[in-house]
């Protein structure tokens, strides 16, 4: 049995390695790509440092997509904001509410999220254009918060499914609102679900490039746009956008560390309670 448990474990370390080694592979190619010049990329030695470090890619790749990333950090931790607050109480009331309104809203509901967001993306342009609202920060805060509310709902509520309704029975007969049972109970206990649906909307909010580009405009360029601008029209600067692309992903991965101890929490408990 000794045998048999070392060999497991020696299997699943090698598996593993192996699938650390699969993603860390293309980030290293692109921090040595970011540290070398234009003459040094065409070489095609993906692997190996350049002679000369340019760590000055990265300052001018940070001048350059500065703008572009506080829209982004605008538009994204709005709508996870927003996000957090109605879907939230949207998935408060589809956990608790058996009637046939709740029942036909979480149908529409998994509809919404398994429908791809490309079929609604002329309506949404014209819903923006005739608010007023197209080509503004307000506009693609909005748009997104209408594409991710669904999920957050979805997220919110199955983990409010696994909170026990004897906490909830308490308070009542002790004269708490339902209002009031939502705020001092269920909020509390339910920081693992804000923390893993924060991370997952932001996460899609800031890589989103299609409904960007669609609606963006210079003043309100996010960074996923600006990402594909740095490389060039006409001469490819992979260092510059290399460098771009690892300064763009620290927000993400600190937002990720930072909520990270709640995520497999948040989800496990959803999906053992579902």
């Amino acid at each position: 049995m000794k045998r048999r448990d070392a060999g497991f474990q020696l299997l699943v370390l090698a598996i593993i390695a192996l699938l650390s080694f699969a993603y860390l592979l293309p980030i290293y190619v692109m921090l040595m790509t970011a540290l070398k010049t234009p003459a040094e990329i065409t070489q095609r030695t993906y692997l190996l440092p350049g002679a000369n470090i340019q760590i000055e890619n990265f300052v001018t790749s940070w001048r350059l997509i500065r703008p572009a990333m506080l829209n982004s950090m605008l538009i994204a931790g709005a709508v996870t904001a927003l996000a957090l607050l109605f879907g939230s109480m949207g998935g408060y009331y589809l956990s608790r509410s058996r009637s046939l309104l709740a029942r036909a809203l979480f149908i529409l509901i998994g509809i919404a999220l398994y429908l791809p967001y490309q079929v609604i993306l002329i309506p949404l342009v014209q819903v923006m254009a005739r608010t007023g609202l197209a080509l503004t920060h307000a506009g693609l805060i909005l748009s997104y918060l209408v594409l991710n509310l669904p999920l957050a709902s979805v997220l919110m509520g199955t983990f409010f499914l696994s909170i026990p309704h004897e906490l909830e029975e308490a308070a009542a007969i002790d004269g708490a609102s339902r209002l009031q049972i939502f705020a001092r109970i269920v909020t509390p206990l339910s920081t693992p679900a804000y923390a893993s649906t924060a991370i997952i909307v932001f996460t899609q909010v800031w890589n989103e490039f299609l409904l960007a580009l669609t609606l963006a405009t210079p003043r309100t360029t996010t960074i996923q746009i600006k990402l594909a601008e740095i490389k060039g029209s006409y001469v490819a600067l992979y260092n510059l956008q290399m460098a771009a692309a690892l300064i763009t992903a620290v927000v993400p991965l600190f937002v990720f560390l930072l909520l990270g101890n709640y995520f497999v929490r948040g989800l496990l408990a959803g999906a053992l309670r579902g």
